[in-house]
């Protein structure tokens, strides 16, 4: 939790204090309170893989289970009409409705959040970041620091090149191919002038009302993704407009330009470092930590949400030991003799 602490304060004191932020975490009580004294006006979020393992594990449900199905359909919706029709199905059972209720449906389902949590349902961006370093944490604190700064440097100068290629308005896999797909959809659909700024859109059974001014659709995808959503798209046909103004900055190939046009330098030598007097006399001795015996865990332990992969023994079936170690007595097969 202090670790936590630390990096919250610095988070803040970095970028400081951030409009629409939401954090996205599992369950661990400690993460939410901590950010919530750094940030007080942010919202916390549930992950959504992690919820999942959870259900999974506690309710001893199958991979396939249609209740982990109808989880996935209800988290990802937009609208609120979808999200109830999705609950309902989860509702046949009754401990299960409980238990995501209980965890507070704004924490986990996309419908009923305040914030804008885009398309990040998962913490699966902090995994994919432990995964790459999961050799270079076994190095000592100074070549772990270089293995960063390197790997930050390829990511930079790589995307920098990605984005200078780009010709598209929007950047290509975030913002220019959902773009396109909608593009397809909203030329069979219907649109109904209602006023100046209000049109009514047909998509075949469903109507949705969409406003220019606000920025709004019923449908809740243009609020919460901040890029146009089919019917958006629709209407910006109907009445001629360039769809690009309607997204976000963010999309804009623009910002994925300025975001990767500093240039991260690697840290000198050593021998060419200039250190000030004062830093060169202060004496910095390591922590007072108990360090166990045995070689150190390359793997992070799995928390309970996850799901755990028992092998099992190709002999037996058991899944205390494998083929190498059974001593189980295994019947023969049933096989026919000629006499």
């Amino acid at each position: 939790m202090h670790h936590d602490i630390g990096f919250s304060v610095s988070f803040m004191k970095s970028f400081g204090e951030c409009p629409n932020l939401v954090i996205i975490s599992d369950r661990n009580i400690s993460i939410e309170n901590v950010w919530h004294n750094i940030f007080p006006t942010a919202q916390h979020g549930i992950c959504f893989y992690h919820m999942k393992g959870n259900m999974k594990r506690t309710f001893k449900l199958k991979k396939r289970d249609k209740l982990l199905l109808y989880f996935e359909q209800a988290a990802k919706c937009y609208g609120i009409a979808k999200f109830d029709c999705h609950f309902r199905k989860i509702k046949g059972n009754y401990e299960v409705a409980q238990y995501l209720e209980s965890a507070r449906l704004h924490k986990w389902s996309r419908a009923h959040m305040d914030g804008r949590r885009y398309n990040v349902m998962t913490i699966n961006i902090a995994e994919s970041i432990n995964s790459v370093l999961r050799f270079a944490r076994m190095l000592p604190m100074v070549h772990l620091i270089d293995e960063i700064i390197n790997l930050l440097v390829k990511w930079f100068s790589k995307r920098h090149d990605f984005a200078l290629k780009c010709t598209s308005t929007l950047c290509p896999d975030f913002g220019e191919k959902k773009l396109r797909r909608r593009l397809e959809c909203a030329s069979r659909m219907n649109v109904v002038k209602l006023n100046h700024v209000e049109y009514n859109v047909m998509d075949g059974d469903m109507d949705d009302h969409v406003h220019l001014t606000n920025n709004t659709c019923s449908c809740r995808k243009f609020q919460l993704e901040q890029l146009p959503c089919k019917h958006v798209v629709a209407v910006c046909h109907f009445l001629k407009l360039n769809v690009y103004f309607m997204a976000s900055r963010y999309y804009t190939r623009n910002t994925w330009l300025d975001a990767y046009s500093d240039t991260i330098y690697p840290v000198q030598p050593q021998k060419l470092w200039v250190i000030p007097e004062y830093v060169q006399s202060r004496v910095v001795c390591p922590p007072n930590a108990k360090v166990m015996p045995g070689r150190r865990k390359k793997l992070r332990i799995p928390s309970q949400e996850d799901d755990i992969i028992r092998r099992k023994c190709s002999r037996c079936s058991s899944t205390s030991h494998n083929k190498s170690t059974c001593k189980n007595n295994v019947p023969l097969p049933n096989v026919g003799h000629t006499l």
